[in-house]
């Protein structure tokens, strides 16, 4: 059910505890795994985006699997959560991710489209 955080047909990122979550939670690594094999769960509840924005193969390895089923994803409109813990941080017209004391470009991953949702805990971009 479309709600806050959980816009069907875009990339949803929120804070861990700040909106509802979905019970199916997966990894970072076996999303990207799900996007190389066009099985992205209708509603899900990716974790691990932290892990993926400090380490530069992972990080390029989910940017790539995205950008190749984006064209997929929007005719399937799944509802895609990133369920990440810190705190987002706009650095111009940019957002970042504050983690472990150190910031983390969200636009390497997810470009230059994010838009920011309520009271800044929730993040939305095209896919």
């Amino acid at each position: 059910m479309a709600g806050p955080g959980r816009i069907p047909g875009r990339y949803n990122l929120v804070i861990e505890g700040a909106y509802d979550t979905f019970d199916h939670r997966m990894p970072i690594k076996e999303f990207i795994n799900r996007l190389q094999n066009d099985d992205v769960p209708d509603e899900v509840s990716v974790i691990g985006l932290e892990e993926a924005l400090s380490d530069s193969e992972l990080r390029t390895d989910l940017k790539r699997a995205m950008d190749r089923r984006a064209n997929d994803l929007e005719y399937q409109n799944p509802t895609v959560q990133f369920v990440v813990e810190g705190s987002f941080h706009r650095q111009g017209k940019t957002y970042d991710l504050r983690y472990d004391d150190q910031l983390h470009s969200l636009q390497d991953v997810f470009g230059t489209q994010l838009e920011r949702k309520e009271d800044g805990n929730w993040l939305l971009t095209p896919f």
